[in-house]
């Protein structure tokens, strides 16, 4: 809960900042940049979690690594990250950070995981399931996930709307279970 919270501010602050500056949409993509550098590079990761490794070395990694590729004012961001020593929550941050930009610009962002690929008219049509919880201007994620088997969940925000073969399956294997069989007929 605490992390949470402690994601949150740093979230919310940097949000903040980058609107006082006009620059949420290159706020959003830096940190995208940076988190998936981090994921795809587990060197730099290791290097920036090592505590023997000084604030100023690191903080000259990735001033290397990032310095035109990112904002000035995202790498003032990400070096407050490494001097408070916080680079491990960096990915959260961005989470977090896309909700609350997703929030500010009236974005809901609404996944739709299938069995197979599924065509934009399709997607349409089933966001129907979500049209009363919707709001705003929506963007489409279509997952795939072949353990559903077939059918659809929608997922938006906490809510989630389970039609897979999958969950069909489940309820039918609980009514299953039970017993049924009652005695003296």
């Amino acid at each position: 809960m605490r992390n949470t919270l402690l994601i949150r501010r740093y979230a919310k602050a940097f949000l903040d900042y980058a609107i006082k500056n006009n620059m949420a949409d290159q706020g959003l993509a830096d940190l995208e940049l940076i988190t998936n550098t981090l994921q795809d590079h587990r060197e730099l990761r290791n290097i920036l979690s090592q505590p023997f490794l000084s604030k100023d070395k690191k903080e000259n990694i990735i001033n290397r690594v990032f310095k035109d590729k990112i904002s000035a004012n995202t790498l003032k961001f990400i070096t407050l990250m490494l001097d408070k020593n916080r680079q491990d929550i960096i990915p959260q941050i961005l989470v977090t950070y896309r909700e609350l930009y997703n929030e500010y610009k009236g974005i809901a962002e609404v996944t739709i995981t299938t069995a197979v690929k599924i065509d934009e008219p399709t997607q349409q049509k089933l966001l129907y399931f979500v049209k009363d919880k919707v709001s705003g201007k929506v963007v489409i994620t279509n997952k795939i996930d072949k353990s559903i088997i077939g059918g659809f969940i929608i997922n938006y925000l906490d809510y989630q709307y389970d039609r897979s073969v999958r969950n069909e399956l489940k309820e039918l294997q609980s009514i299953f279970n039970e017993n049924l069989y009652v005695k003296g007929y």
